[in-house]
């Protein structure tokens, strides 16, 4: 399965976080993994917090099926990112699953991922190592031209933010990652919470000019 140009379809999911976990109310929140082509079929990042069937329906959408899955990517070792694994897995057994090398011994997974380290390739992506918000974070480089971020950054009504504090384990690794990221100046950036916005770069360094409080 050949696409002329590469094709990104997201999947978006549907997140609900309750009462004390990010702040005193319910917080609900998408989720998103991405179905990205190349030559010899579809790569998989993330798989979602549960169920694996909005993919498969993403994947018919794109005139795919689970056979033309050859890997999937998993960004970092959080369960609204791998949580439909298993579930993938069984329905794609042909497809290898990768991870930064670091979260791979946090990903259950009915086979250990394969780990990822700076510079790897799988297909047409190259990894960017991005630690902070877990150990092993990556993101992922397409052509120098788009880059999918994880949860490196999410975006909320066109502005960016950093990841909740309360989930990222090096607040101050995390910080010196999305510097890195604006060094690449990809032409867009893709987002595991939140839409794709105009203009990418150019809102991560006005984020990064609002420092966070020290502890």
């Amino acid at each position: 399965m050949v696409h002329p140009e590469m094709l990104v379809e997201p999947v978006v999911q549907e997140l609900r976080l309750p009462a004390g976990i990010v702040g005193p109310v319910e917080v609900t929140m998408d989720v998103r993994c991405f179905i990205v082509s190349h030559p010899d079929g579809l790569l998989l990042i993330d798989t979602g917090p549960g169920s694996a069937d909005p993919i498969g329906e993403a994947l018919n959408r794109a005139g795919a099926g689970w056979d033309d899955v050859t890997d999937v990517i998993l960004t970092h070792a959080h369960p609204d990112h791998f949580g439909g694994l298993a579930d993938v897995v069984a329905r794609s057994p042909q497809a290898v699953v990768w991870a930064g090398a670091r979260d791979c011994p946090d990903i259950p997974s009915p086979e250990p991922p394969r780990p990822l380290a700076e510079g790897d390739r799988v297909r047409s992506l190259q990894v960017v190592e991005a630690p902070g918000h877990t150990a092993g974070h990556i993101c992922l480089s397409f052509e120098d031209r788009i880059l999918f971020v994880g949860d490196a950054l999410f975006s909320d009504a066109g502005a960016l933010g950093r990841a909740p504090e309360a989930f990222t384990a090096d607040p101050v690794q995390a910080e010196e990652s999305l510097r890195k990221l604006a060094r690449l100046e990809p032409e867009r950036m893709l987002f595991a919470h939140g839409p794709e916005i105009p203009d990418p770069v150019t809102a991560l360094h006005r984020l990064l000019q609002d420092a966070p409080e020290a502890p």
